[in-house]
């Protein structure tokens, strides 16, 4: 990495995947993962009906390795490990986990996809066997300044370590428990939910850090973060000043806004800088008929859920945006840098995401507040978006600004007028966002599509729409007022009518 270019350092951090393939026999039972036909019909367009989304080639994907599913083992918060913990781990030999020839039934697919789900996208040296302390003392520090939340017995469940070669342990990062593990109030971890990992705070600091270790200037410091917005946020079709800060940034501001963000709330591939997402849970997802806060992606059976899993681990950098690609190097450098889900592999997953059922709420409340609360529901015509039994009607609205379609079954015209950057000016950007499900929203921690507010109380606070508001979720602004306006409703509420209609929706 020394000898790169500035520009390019994000990308070989991204790119330098060493997990090799697996080797799995065929089932026709399961689904063909690639199938650039149902790529087109399972996506939206994009707000800009003229820029069309194109992935790679079905020959090309299948050319890329397969991960290999190297046993996974926890990560300890520095200091908490067992006595001879990581002496224990070097004597261990590699093993892999995923046999499709040890799947018999759907039990044993559900189990196999969390195995799946907690396999890291890539993999970095973290401790061989001089036993070399400096790396694991270095994320102790990073993870300690973060406040990363600590699972019973000093896990921390977003992180894995993994052998791939007997004598030598690997650090692994971004499988989906990185974004979806939420480390509960009794310390017990809580897969599929709300994840609360500080990643934007650790990625900024990341950033800091690389900036300062390889001693870049400003016009250097500026080049490596260019590199990184392109490959993760850039929609080069889109005018508007966040992706004109993104082509010539200021990285100290660039660092603030990425440290701006609380636990919930990231700036995943895709969005955009200054407009983040509100990690979804992930429960009841075979219910939901769209993908995405803007509902990018159609659900509409298991394979559906099985594409969406491969672009969300890192394919779609490769995609091309009416000729725009984040990541434009040549076919063969491609085949080097990056793994692919096989088909087994994409379905066990999509098997154990639509296994995910939610949490009971432990302290419902009084029944009688909660009933009253379901009346105000009720009687404010909450439920002609938010439709039970999952609190949602599975449509999507207009971001403020887009001229939509006509209206279908599908969507409608009420238009929330919430912050419409996600929906307008990113690559995941379709000029909607779809009606969120309910269920679970007492145990989640940033709302609204960006994470702008972290409590119903801050939801319900008129406050919030005046200028000279302080949100304590996201904030643009960083350190200055941020009016958060859109989804006025309930805000007229009286305070007991407020107070009940909260109680219902924690008991959801």
């Amino acid at each position: 990495m020394r000898n790169k270019k500035p520009a390019l350092i994000a990308i070989t951090l991204f790119t330098s995947v060493i997990l090799a393939g697996f080797a799995i026999v065929g089932d026709p039972d399961i689904p063909r993962l690639w199938d650039l036909q149902k790529y087109k019909s399972g996506y939206m367009p994009l707000a800009d009906r003229s820029v069309d989304i194109q992935q790679i080639s079905e020959e090309l994907y299948y050319k890329i390795p397969e991960r290999v599913g190297y046993k996974t083992y926890p990560f300890y918060l520095p200091g908490r490990e067992p006595k001879g913990y990581y002496a224990w781990l070097l004597g261990q030999q590699p093993e892999i986990v995923f046999n499709i020839s040890n799947i018999k039934s759907e039990a044993d697919w559900v189990k196999a996809g969390e195995m799946i789900y907690e396999l890291p996208m890539v993999t970095q040296s973290f401790m061989d066997s001089a036993g070399d302390m400096k790396t694991l003392q270095q994320w102790g520090d990073l993870l300690r300044s973060i406040h990363a939340p600590v699972a019973k017995d000093g896990i921390i469940p977003f992180l894995q370590l993994v052998v791939t070669q007997k004598g030598k342990i690997s650090l692994g990062l971004f499988a989906c428990a990185e974004c979806h593990n939420r480390v509960m109030p009794d310390s017990s971890v809580l897969k599929g939910g709300q994840g609360n990992f500080p990643f934007d705070h650790w990625w900024g600091k990341t950033i800091k850090n690389n900036i300062e270790q390889y001693n870049l200037n400003d016009s250097s410091a500026r080049d490596y973060q260019i590199g990184i917005f392109r490959y993760l946020y850039s929609a080069a079709w889109v005018r508007n000043e966040d992706q004109a800060f993104m082509e010539k940034p200021e990285p100290s501001k660039a660092i603030s806004i990425f440290m701006a963000t609380v636990p919930g709330v990231m700036h995943r591939h895709g969005s955009s800088l200054g407009a983040p997402t509100a990690i979804p849970d992930l429960f009841n997802l075979q219910e939901r008929k769209y993908l995405d806060h803007t509902g990018a992606a159609l659900n509409r059976d298991i394979s559906d859920m099985m594409r969406y899993e491969a672009q969300n681990q890192e394919m779609e950098h490769t995609n091309s945006y009416g000729g725009f690609k984040p990541d434009p190097r040549p076919d063969s450098i491609i085949l080097q840098s990056y793994t692919r889900f096989s088909d087994a592999q994409a379905y066990a997953l999509a098997k154990y995401l639509y296994s995910l059922k939610p949490l009971a709420n432990p302290d419902k409340g009084p029944r009688e507040l909660v009933a009253r609360g379901r009346i105000i529901f009720e009687q404010e015509e909450c439920s002609d978006c938010h439709t039970p039994p999952f609190y949602s009607d599975n449509r999507l609205t207009p971001a403020a600004g887009f001229t939509q379609d006509k209206a279908g079954k599908d969507t409608f015209d009420l238009c929330v007028n919430t912050d419409p950057k996600l929906a307008l000016y990113s690559r995941r950007g379709t000029g909607y966002y779809k009606v969120p499900s309910l269920i679970g929203v007492w145990n989640r921690s940033a709302l609204l599509h960006g994470g702008y507010v972290t409590t119903l109380e801050e939801l319900f606070n008129p406050a919030r729409l005046k200028n000279d508001f302080m949100p304590s979720g996201f904030n643009p602004n960083i350190d200055k007022p941020f009016a958060v306006k859109g989804h006025n409703f309930g805000l007229s509420l009286d305070a007991e009518d407020k107070k009940a209609l909260m109680a219902f929706l924690r008991s959801l």
